[in-house]
């Protein structure tokens, strides 16, 4: 993808949403400067990878696109090793994840921007969060006419209609995915109803946001490299040993695990993830002292925060086993020549049941007063309980129309249909941390996330999952179910907790272990800007710097900061954008 020089005004390192973001938006300035954007995994242009039915398994079947990472034990959990799946190359975790599209909660940026003291994450204004996201995505909005009383996205007002991230909903849906909103009214539960919109800035009730897809393709942060300009330069399959940091604690450049370095003549921007950055700045000698003496990497810059403050999103499920022809998923995935052909035809034109199934997944995020009447909420400090308490700030996710990862002891049969649900914690307050195997860097790091490790998060499961399951025994769901599976023997607290505690789950959320501040806060490393305390010309570019994980899935998240760094870079380097 061009060729390879040693010397760059800018080297980023990282092509996830975040970092190929930046690097496509300051090459395509007028005043053309040089970036380096520098990947450890490939290139990933496979058309296999792109089918949207695989949105739920590509990252476990393809071992190259994934870091592969495990947490430390976690003792609290029964001592499980939960998956912490990366993306690696083009496109980062947009590659493997979930394809699902939720900005969250407009009360959760402006929260952003009372915390950093920076308006530019505010939800509303020309400037803001709403306006911004715009400039990311193609957003289609259409739905067939049938399914508009349950979500009615809008094509004016809420999103892009130009920009490289083009996003759907599937068509058609699958068979009786409807019920699931059905059963929501049934039960008393919202539907998204203000504007019938899940991504109005208000997420509160039963929704559903559109998927990374389109014309029958998974759509990844790799857009933004495409027919990339000749100042921007891709390298692939190029793992990272650390930052160079001369002794005035200026960044230089990088030095690559095969020990070739590259020089920045202005910035090194890091955007590698929640846990690969901060695993950079420590093998870099940037960090806490005790960590670094630890290994004998020489200390560079002590920061006592960085790895710190790890946050995450976690689930536990539960699945009905529904009568035959209820669904027709089992149909397909007990098919092994029906899918190939399947596989075979959109191979040809990108058509097919393949852009359907696994391709919807209602999502609703709610509130619960048993949960603002709990001890363990109010025992969080007064600001805490007021943000939690924000008006479109939900308490809990439920997503359904999942792959069938929660069956218990119960094996599927060739005839089954089933509905599997996932209820989600919003609003963690357990925290972890990202730390050294090794000086190696090729050792994976240690992360200790202690998912779900806090009062707070355990009571907010607990009633989730209470809430998920009276959904799921709503009467249109009801009739057509033979049984529930994946459940705990009672609905105590103690049942319920010493279900979840045994196939609690992550949803990759991960974020914060390099957080931005106002210059006061002590738990900060970085400002509101991205720049990295106390290091010149050092930046950091991802969801490392979230002062708190919002209540979303956590991709356009990724996006945006991407283009907020953008933003801010060609403003203090007077780039202006290219026409």
């Amino acid at each position: 993808m061009g060729s390879i020089r040693e010397e760059y005004d800018f080297v980023i390192v990282g092509a996830g949403p975040s970092g190929s973001v930046l690097a496509s938006g300051l090459a395509r300035t007028s005043k053309k400067p040089s970036v380096l954007l520098i990947e450890a995994g490939s290139v990933n242009d496979n058309v296999e990878y792109t089918v949207p039915a695989d949105r739920f398994s590509l990252a476990f079947s393809q071992p190259s696109l994934n870091w592969g990472y495990k947490t430390a034990p976690q003792t609290h959990l029964k001592g499980q090793e939960v998956d912490y799946s990366r993306g690696k190359g083009l496109g980062g975790s947009s590659a493997i994840n979930f394809s699902c599209w939720i900005l969250g909660s407009s009360d959760d940026y402006d929260a952003w921007a009372d915390m950093t003291g920076d308006d530019a994450w505010k939800w509303d204004g020309k400037d803001g969060v709403k306006e911004r996201i715009k400039k990311i995505t193609t957003y289609h909005t259409e739905v067939r006419e049938e399914h508009r009383k349950f979500i009615d996205p809008k094509p004016e007002g809420y999103h892009g209609t130009s920009g490289p991230l083009h996003l759907s909903y599937a068509d058609p849906w699958e068979k009786g995915l409807e019920n699931v909103f059905i059963a929501a009214e049934e039960v008393g539960m919202p539907l998204n109803k203000d504007v019938l919109e899940v991504n109005s800035g208000n997420p509160i009730g039963m929704g559903m946001g559109a998927g990374c897809m389109y014309a029958g393709a998974r759509t990844t942060a790799a857009v933004f490299l495409k027919d990339p300009p000749s100042n921007l330069t891709i390298m692939t399959d190029a793992p990272i040993h650390k930052v160079i940091v001369d002794e005035s604690k200026t960044a230089k450049g990088i030095l690559t695990i095969n020990g070739r370095q590259i020089y920045a003549n202005k910035e090194v921007i890091l955007s590698a993830g929640a846990l690969n950055t901060p695993q950079l700045l420590l093998l870099s000698g940037i960090g806490p002292r005790s960590e670094l003496e630890k290994h004998n990497i020489p200390v560079i810059h002590e920061m006592s925060q960085i790895g710190q403050n790890l946050q995450d999103h976690s689930f536990v499920g539960s699945t009905l086993i529904l009568k035959e022809g209820t669904n027709d998923r089992m149909i397909h995935e007990g098919d092994v020549e029906g899918v190939k052909k399947l596989r075979e035809q959109h191979a040809i034109d990108k058509s097919g049941v393949l852009n359907s199934m696994y391709c919807s997944t209602p999502m609703g995020f709610f509130k619960s007063d048993a949960i603002l009447n709990s001890e363990e909420f109010k025992s969080l400090d007064k600001a805490e309980q007021e943000r939690i308490n924000g008006a479109t700030v939900p308490h809990f996710e439920i997503a359904t129309h999942i792959p069938p990862l929660y069956l218990g002891d119960y094996e599927l049969k060739p005839n089954d249909a089933y509905l599997c649900a996932l209820a989600f914690i919003m609003n963690p307050q357990a925290t972890g941390s990202v730390t050294l195997r090794s000086a190696d860097p090729s050792a994976n790091p240690i992360i200790q996330p202690n998912l779900a490790n806090h009062p707070f998060d355990r009571r907010v499961i607990i009633e989730a999952l209470r809430e998920m399951w009276k959904l799921l025994e709503a009467p249109v769901l009801k009739k057509d179910t033979v049984q529930m599976v994946g459940v705990p023997k009672g609905r105590s607290d103690e049942e319920i907790w010493d279900y979840a505690s045994g196939c609690l789950a992550s949803s990759w959320h991960m974020c914060s272990t390099v957080k931005m501040g106002k210059p006061d806060d002590t738990t900060a490393s970085t400002d509101t800007d991205f720049r990295l305390r106390g290091i010149k010309n050092l930046r950091v570019v991802d969801l490392s710097v979230m002062p708190f994980l919002v209540s979303n899935h956590t991709q356009s998240t990724a996006y945006l900061v991407g283009q907020t760094a953008v933003e801010k870079m060609m403003k203090e380097y007077g780039l202006e954008e290219s026409v």
